[in-house]
């Protein structure tokens, strides 16, 4: 028990120790990499409000080159004082400026007094108002254009300036301004989970996300800075408080720290751009604490596992303590255990071989039956098959009496006629006896490639006799091609013997004994088809015909169309028969073909 007690504590100091080096690896190279690619993802949004900042600034950044170009506008600062040029000019400017979706746009003359404008008729009217301090008027008068961010005089709303002079005789003569308002830039990113901020040169925001920064400083500014924008009046003399920002803000990627009051310090990972053309800084500052979720979530997990780990050893150890006892039950039982198996499989191979000789049986059986039946069918065929054979031999009896007779004569023409018609009869006589042979033959039950036609050419050659005898007319439609299937020759010819045996039986009574045997090709099967003018077969019988001992013949034991099902069924074709009552009846035979045959 104490030695017990040793090794665990051992294993759980291995462990502990084990569990601190794996956090620290893990916790340190989870924050790289999660570091990296929210460095990489944010870089990637950056762009994306630069570029959409960029968009949004030149969508006016010709517009007062080509109102300047206007000769209504010349005419206008030409002459300040006509009244009706300048309501032209006002309308002109409100039509142009509801078209390019601007805040405003104004025409100051050379002093940079408005003198028209698209705002002419509201309160905050910009016309009389004076513009010269703007530094945009101030670009535009020496010849260029002038780009400047400012809140507006009149209105207090934040602005973005383009200008560009109107010039007449190689002089300028005023100013044509277009305001753009950056609000509408803020609300296409304000769902972001990133903040956005724009600054100008002095640090100072004018555009952001989040609106509680906007015209504050990430730095505290100098005296000469803050004097300088109080005379631009760009802020329109605002105080500008510093934000509570910690951080290196000349870096980019970099970390900075937000303290809000009475809250804790928020850690964000921030990002700049730099617009040359107006000497702005684009910034996105994206909270790290995702980073740090994903620490303590690989913390936790790492904990629960080392102490899973802890369980798992501790049980296993505990296990292990009680295997020892557990094997040595183990073996005394598998001895047993395999004792029994080996009776049991003793047991089951007597089984196995005393079922496998009761197939063997059963198979011999069924093989005896099929011959059995098929000697009962000569049987049935025995009378005509007898009378057959009688015929030729009272004519060869009577051709040889008569050879006697005209050899005592010396006629051996004659004699010789005699011999050969004698020769004939026992020729015939032979065939039939080969085909009775070839059909009383036990069959070996091996299917083999053949052709169709031979075999039914041999069941009608067997049933000759009793068709002559009963007075039955056999037509048969083959085609000439070869139709070629997979069967037992001697089983197939067995079952056509009794088909056409049965159809003689059936037609006993009739005045019309005709039947006909066709064989065709439909749907990749050979279809043979034994049709005759009997009674027919009733409706009821119809489902009833292929089974064991059902007959309705007065003589017989039923077996015939039952033994039947099964040769064609060993064979994969099918049996089955149609019928008309009091109009004959039809059994067919289906096989499937050897190889794909054109339909006939």
């Amino acid at each position: 028990m104490l030695l017990s007690m040793l090794k665990g504590r051992r294993l759980a100091i291995i462990l502990f120790s084990l569990y601190c080096v794996i956090s620290l690896l893990a916790a340190s190279w989870l924050w790289q990499f999660s570091y990296q690619r929210l460095a990489t993802s944010s870089q990637q949004q950056l762009d994306l409000f630069a570029s959409h900042l960029e968009s949004q600034l030149e969508r006016f950044t010709y517009i007062p080159r080509l109102l300047s170009r206007q000769s209504v506008m010349v005419d206008a600062l030409k002459d300040p004082k006509n009244t009706a040029l300048r309501d032209i000019i006002n309308h002109h400017l409100y039509a142009t400026n509801q078209i390019i979706g601007a805040s405003d746009t104004y025409l100051l003359d050379t002093q940079g007094t408005t003198i028209a404008a698209s705002n002419w008729l509201l309160d905050r009217s910009f016309i009389g108002k004076n513009f010269s301090f703007r530094p945009y008027f101030q670009q535009a008068i020496r010849g260029r254009q002038g780009d400047y961010f400012a809140l507006g005089l009149t209105s207090g709303k934040r602005g973005y300036y383009t200008s560009y002079p109107v010039i007449h005789a190689a002089e300028v003569i005023g100013v044509v301004v277009v305001k753009m308002d950056l609000s509408s830039i803020e609300k296409d990113w304000s769902e972001k989970s990133q903040h956005f901020l724009v600054t100008d040169p002095n640090g100072v925001v004018f555009i952001s996300t989040q609106s509680e920064w906007l015209f504050q400083s990430l730095a505290p500014l100098s005296e000469l800075e803050t004097t300088a924008l109080n005379v631009e009046r760009r802020y329109l003399g605002k105080e500008i408080q510093t934000l509570p920002f910690e951080g290196d803000f000349n870096q980019s990627p970099s970390s900075i720290n937000i303290t809000e009051p009475n809250q804790s310090s928020t850690h964000y990972l921030a990002l700049s751009k730099k617009h040359h053309k107006a000497g702005w800084n684009i910034r996105v500052f994206v909270p790290t604490n995702s980073i740090t979720y994903n620490i303590l979530v690989l913390l936790t997990l790492l904990s629960l596992l080392f102490i899973l780990l802890y369980l798992i050893l501790i049980l296993i150890g505990q296990r292990k303590s009680r295997s020892i006892e557990k094997e040595r039950l183990q073996v005394k039982s598998n001895q047993q255990l395999e004792f029994q198996v080996m009776q049991r499989t003793s047991a089951l191979h007597a089984e196995i071989n005393e079922r496998h000789k009761a197939e063997l049986a059963l198979k011999d059986a069924q093989k005896e039956l099929i011959q059995t039946a098929k000697l009962a069918l000569l049987g049935q065929l025995s009378a005509s098959i007898s009378h057959e054979l009688n015929n030729p031999l009272a004519a060869i009896r009577s051709y040889a009496d008569n050879a006697l007779v005209f050899l005592s004569r010396e006629k051996l023409d004659k004699v010789s006629s005699n011999l050969e018609r004698i020769t004939h009869l026992t020729d015939r006589m032979s065939r039939i006896s080969a085909q009775l042979k070839a059909f009383a033959r036990k069959s070996d039950g091996i299917m083999t490639v053949i052709a169709l036609q031979p075999v039914l050419l041999a069941a009608f050659e067997l049933v000759k006799p009793q068709l002559k005898s009963s007075q039955v007319i056999l037509d048969m439609d083959i085609p000439a091609n070869s139709i070629f299937v997979k069967a037992e020759a001697i089983q197939l010819e067995q079952i056509l013997v009794n088909l056409l045996s049965n159809s003689i039986q059936a037609m006993q009574k009739s005045e019309t004994k005709n039947i006909t045997v066709t064989l065709s090709i439909s749907n990749q099967q050979a279809v043979v088809a034994v049709s005759d003018t009997g009674s027919g077969i009733k409706e009821e019988v119809l489902g009833q015909l292929f089974e064991p001992f059902f007959t309705t013949k007065k003589t017989g034991l039923g077996l015939g169309l039952s033994i039947s099902q099964q040769i064609i069924e060993s064979m994969h074709g099918n049996i089955w028969a149609e019928s008309k009552n009091q109009m004959g009846a039809t059994f067919y035979l289906s096989l499937p073909l050897l190889n794909n045959q054109e339909s006939l």
